[in-house]
């Protein structure tokens, strides 16, 4: 009797329990957040910033850009260097009378060297007449380097102030030099420094012949 207690009771605690497991709620699922659509936004075309190399771009894009670059990089060199050349113009123009007798000078003084080179060729004493007239031209030549220093003393306002400078130490030095080679039988000292005083002179007389019809209709 004892026996059949015992195991009611026990039956009796396990069903109680089971009971109990039963009427407890269930934990809920904690429902999952919605993921946040990303924003699609618009494609602008290339930013501001974008450069021919930018990887962002395509190819016609890239040579569109270089292309206005390299026309506005033109555009600016041309615009500066009309600017300049305008600049060395009015200052030309305001001493064009000494730039057109320091070429005639030039001219003369080179016109006598010449005209030594053939006359004194071969004769004894060729060489002593030589270095005899370019002494005696040294001092005019030095008067007119004293002209162009003053004309233009600090220098780069000028077209032609060097080739005026480049061309009276050539006559000065230079030149006589060359004559007394080529009377030895040297004949490049000579046609070297022919060929430079030319360069000199095409470049004076076309830039005087440029500022002096500057202005005029």
């Amino acid at each position: 009797m004892k026996r059949t207690s015992i195991l009611l009771g026990a039956t009796a605690v396990l069903v109680a329990a089971a009971c109990t497991e039963q009427n407890q709620p269930k934990p809920q699922p904690v429902p999952a957040k919605p993921a946040v659509p990303v924003a699609q936004t618009p494609d602008a075309g290339p930013t501001t910033d974008a450069r021919p190399g930018d990887a962002r771009l395509g190819m016609m894009e890239r040579y569109a850009i270089w292309k206005a670059k390299k026309e506005a990089d033109e555009k600016l060199a041309a615009q500066l260097a009309a600017e300049e050349k305008a600049r060395l113009i009015k200052f030309d123009k305001a001493k064009l009378r000494t730039h057109q007798a320091l070429f005639a000078f030039e001219k003369k003084i080179r016109a006598a060297l010449d005209e030594a080179a053939v006359k004194f060729n071969g004769k004894l004493d060729g060489e002593d007449q030589v270095k005899k007239l370019a002494l005696s031209q040294r001092k005019s030549i030095e008067a007119q380097a004293k002209i162009l220093r003053a004309m233009d003393p600090k220098g780069g306002n000028s077209n032609i102030a060097t080739d005026h400078d480049v061309s009276l130490n050539l006559l000065a030095n230079d030149y006589p030099e060359a004559i007394l080679a080529f009377f030895q039988g040297e004949t490049k000292p000579l046609a070297d420094v022919r060929a430079e005083m030319d360069k000199r002179e095409k470049k004076i007389a076309a830039w005087l012949e440029e500022v002096s019809a500057s202005g005029k209709k």
